[in-house]
């Protein structure tokens, strides 16, 4: 079950405008990679051990190949890509790389993923 939370913001678009109450996710914890190791190790054969080794070389290698610009896939879980946030130019001669603000690491779930949004519940925490 996936806990909502109320949160006021103002529009981005005009900042006179009333604010508004949106709902917005709420987390219910979090999980380390060690965490993860030994959940990992219970369902297969690898020891936690193993599992840590492999999912730190795979932090690692998926860096190394975003920072070169690949996109990285890992099958139906999904696909990682940089991105990046620029300022806008008027003309494309006045285009530079001093326009990046900032580079980011966009997520697109695959199938796997996007099948299990679609099983979503959700409760709204009640108001304090």
């Amino acid at each position: 079950m996936i806990q909502l939370k109320t949160i006021q913001r103002p529009n981005p678009q005009d900042a006179t405008a009333a604010r508004k109450y949106y709902v917005s996710t709420q987390s219910s914890g979090e999980v380390s990679l060690e965490e993860m190791s030994e959940l990992i190790s219970e369902k297969c054969t690898l020891t936690e051990t193993d599992v840590l080794a492999a999912l730190t070389a795979l932090t690692k290698e998926m860096t190394i190949h975003l920072m070169d610009g690949k996109i990285v896939r890992f099958g139906t879980f999904g696909s990682f890509q940089l991105g990046l946030s620029s300022n806008g130019v008027e003309t494309e001669v006045e285009s530079s790389r001093l326009q990046v603000k900032k580079a980011r690491v966009k997520f697109r779930p695959g199938r796997r993923i996007e099948d299990s949004l679609l099983l979503l519940k959700y409760t709204l925490a009640a108001k304090q």
